[in-house]
Formats: C-alpha cells, structure tokens, sequence
C-alpha cells in the first residue's frame, strides 16, 4: 500500500511539472507567483519596485513561461539581459482581472531605461498579439546599452505596434544611423552613407543645409523606421531611388505625409515595395498644398498603389491621372481614410502646436508610470486534476 502511494504522489508530481499550468496575476508579485507556471494571465513588472526578488528566483518563476495574456513592463532594473523571457513564445495584450496596470501605460511589452541591459534574448518569441486598445506592441526606449540582432529586428518588424526609436544594432552588416539626442532626423543630422534611418524624417521649415549634399545622401538610404513628414519646408524635391522599405514608427499618421510645401515639385519612391505596418490609415501617401507637385513618375505611382492609398486632399484629380492603369488595393474595414482637419500637430519633439499641420507627438519619451497597485491575486487552477486523479485512483485500486 505504502509503495502505492508512494508511485501515485510521484506520477501526479512528474505530470504536473510537466505539463505545468495557467497562472493568474492582475498585478505579479514575482515570488509570490506558483511554480511551473506555462501561461500568464497578467500584468508582470520588473524592476519598478525596491522589493524585487533575487534573480535566481525571477529566473526560476518565469523558465517555463511560454505565453503571457496581459502585459510586461520592465524598467528600471539592473538586468543586463531578459534571458530569463528565452522561452516566451507568444504576448497578447488584454486587460485582466480587476487591476487597470495595463492601460496605464497601454503598451504589451514596455522596456523602458534599463540603463544595465544589454541584450533581449527573445529567441523563442512568434506572436505579439496587439488590440486597438493597445498603444503599442514591443516598446524599447532608453536603454542606453542595448542592442539587438538584425535577426531580432527582422523579427520584431513583422509585428505591429512595434517602436523602438534609434535603436542600436549588434554587429550590423548596414550602416543604421541613430541620433544619441533621439531627435527626429531632417536636412542637417543625415550622416554621408546612411543606409538604414532608425527613426522619423521630418523636414519642417527652412533650415540653413546644402541641397546637393542632402539629395545625395537620400539616395543611400534603404529603409525607414518610421514615417516621412515633409510640412511647411522649403524643399524643392523628395527623392528615395533605393528606399525600398518603410515601417511607421508613428501609426496616427499616414506613412509620407506632405503639406504646405509651396516649391516641392518632384518626389521619387521607385523601389519601395514594403510597409509591413501603416498604422490607423491605409495612405502610402497623403499630400495636401503642395501645388507644385502635379504629377508622380510612373514607376513611383506604381509602386504606391500596390502598397496601399494615394490621398490628394486639395486637387480633384489624381497626381497619377493617366500615368498608370493600376488598381488601388482593397483596404481593410478598420482602416479610415485621412483627412487634412484629422491632422494637428506638433512640429517637432517639445515644439509648439502648428494649426493643419501634421501631429508628430513626442512618443516615447516620458518614463513608464509608478503603479503601487497591490492587487495581487495568485491562484492556479489545475487543468490536469481530473485526469491525474484518474491515474492515483488506477494506481490505488491493485491495493484495494
């Protein structure tokens, strides 16, 4: 009988572990979370709090954590690497129990002036699941010694709602320029060879810049993070020949946003051909007052139409008439046309408000909020237990 018991408590132990379980946590307390836990329902913050358990002991709640229902946010910490997250394969973001954590700060995965972290590790991450009600998805800001792969960058750009100004890059095989003061870049801070910009171009304004120089060095760049806003410049001609991708960085904007230009007469995206995410609005383009720019080169047209929408917002006629006989794409129903009154901006980072200009807010830059919310409701509901009872009960039954 004694051996029974013995080989029954033994079998439920080794199934359980692994199996493991779903845990729920409005707001983690990390060593207070159950062990073998598989699948989070929660809001887990790292770093945020002077009480934050020893790593080992972090490390040893989260090692078999592969879906997080919820939201994370880190910052703050002393971690050098998120290791400890390697085998987090899916984050869907969702508002739980009764703890309002999450839209506080309305990002899925908040990392956030770890000045120590150096590296992410999200090696085995596949979906990043995002909601309308979700600022963002995966949010880098202010870690001042990360860097990630280009396999990691790649990675991340198949998701929405993905930001991570200025990002740094281990061992790239591109030149990526970044600005160490996180401005958005424009005619003056475009280094010669740039291949990758890692944030915004906003040209705005007239600025003293030599023109040869500055169109030469916009034919070197490959890809954008981030969006294209020309507005009340004095550009006379916007031209990307090798620009082949955009991913925006600012999603309640449209993806080449051009206003108020008076002498801008020539724009040029010959080879652009991916956008992996627009944002709120299905335009590839949206021009309004540039009354210089009456026609696109054929190749441009194109190429925009295959991506998404052309929206002229002062001329009756498309700036493509008869120049192509694409086909505008179908748009999906959540996507909603611009229109200019939508847009009132900012005109740069702390810059005062421009009356129909274009809202570039200043995203990214304030500090994850202090939530000293102690809804801390850990429980585990076993799926198992039936099936487990059946194996003691199998096993008992030769002694009875």
């Amino acid at each position: 009988m004694k051996w029974s018991l013995f080989i029954g408590f033994f079998l439920l132990s080794q199934l359980y572990n692994v199996f493991g379980d779903d845990c729920y946590c409005p707001l983690c307390e990390l060593d207070k979370l159950p062990d073998n836990c598989t699948t989070i329902y929660g809001h887990i913050q790292m770093g945020l709090e002077s009480t934050m358990p020893p790593y080992e002991i972090i490390e040893y709640k989260l090692q078999n954590v592969t879906t997080i229902v919820g939201c994370i946010t880190i910052a703050n910490s002393g971690f050098t690497s998120l290791a400890l997250l390697s085998n987090l394969e899916t984050l869907q973001y969702s508002q739980t129990g009764n703890s309002s954590s999450c839209s506080s700060y309305g990002n899925i995965i908040t990392i956030a002036k770890n000045s120590l972290l150096r590296r992410l590790y999200f090696t085995s991450l596949k979906k990043v699941i995002v909601t309308k009600k979700s600022e963002y998805g995966i949010y880098l800001v202010d870690n001042p010694s990360l860097c990630i792969t280009e396999e990691e960058l790649e990675h991340f750009l198949k998701t929405e709602k993905f930001y991570a100004p200025h990002i740094q890059i281990c061992d790239p095989t591109k030149i990526y320029c970044r600005l160490d003061s996180f401005d958005f870049f424009d005619q003056t801070n475009i280094v010669s060879g740039c291949q990758v910009l890692t944030d915004s171009l906003v040209l705005n304004g007239t600025k003293e810049y030599n023109q040869t120089e500055f169109h030469d060095r916009l034919n070197d760049i490959e890809q954008i993070l981030g969006s294209i806003i020309v507005f009340q410049s004095d550009i006379v001609a916007l031209k990307f020949p090798n620009l082949w991708r955009i991913y925006n960085f600012q999603p309640t904007l449209p993806v080449i946003f051009l206003q108020d230009n008076p002498n801008l007469a020539e724009i040029e995206f010959s080879n652009l051909s991916s956008i992996p995410y627009f944002g709120k609005y299905p335009d590839v383009l949206y021009t309004f007052s540039n009354p210089l720019l009456t026609q696109l080169p054929l190749d441009t047209c194109e190429n925009l139409y295959k991506l998404g929408q052309i929206t002229i917002g002062d001329v009756s006629e498309s700036i493509c008439e008869n120049r192509t006989s694409s086909a505008l794409p179908t748009q999906e129903a959540n996507h909603t046309t611009a229109t200019t009154s939508e847009f009132s901006v900012d005109s740069g980072k702390g810059g005062s408000n421009v009356t129909n200009s274009t809202a570039l807010s200043s995203v990214g830059k304030n500090q994850p909020p202090n939530n000293n919310t102690k809804d801390n409701l850990d429980f585990r509901i076993l799926d198992l237990t039936y099936f487990l009872g059946l194996i003691f009960i199998w096993v008992l039954r030769f002694e009875i």
